[in-house]
């Protein structure tokens, strides 16, 4: 099975870095990407908004630098959200590769 996910788009928001019961840090990121795409054979808009998420300090550390407005490639696998209500049909890409582009 596969499960890889590469976007690039712009960080609109950063929430602050959070324990997890296990004692592992987590932090979320939120992109927001923008591009055309074909679609049978015409073109379209696409625009979504992606929680991207962090999980363990280096991971975390080496987003430091990452502000609100940069330029972002984020890769890694996609998860649901959570396993109740609506967070189980929400998404999130947990990264894996996180460079900064600007």
């Amino acid at each position: 099975m596969q499960n890889h996910c590469v976007l690039t788009g712009q960080v609109v928001a950063i929430e602050p870095v959070r324990i997890t019961p296990a004692g592992v840090p987590r932090q979320r990121i939120w992109l927001e990407h923008r591009s055309r795409q074909q679609q049978a054979g015409q073109p379209r808009a696409v625009e979504a908004r992606i929680a991207l998420i962090l999980v363990g300090q280096q991971r975390i550390e080496a987003a430091a630098r990452i502000r609100e407005g940069s330029q972002v490639q984020a890769s890694g696998f996609i998860a649901r959200s959570g396993h109740r209500g609506e967070a189980q049909d929400r998404l999130e890409l947990h990264i894996e590769q996180l460079d900064h582009l600007d």
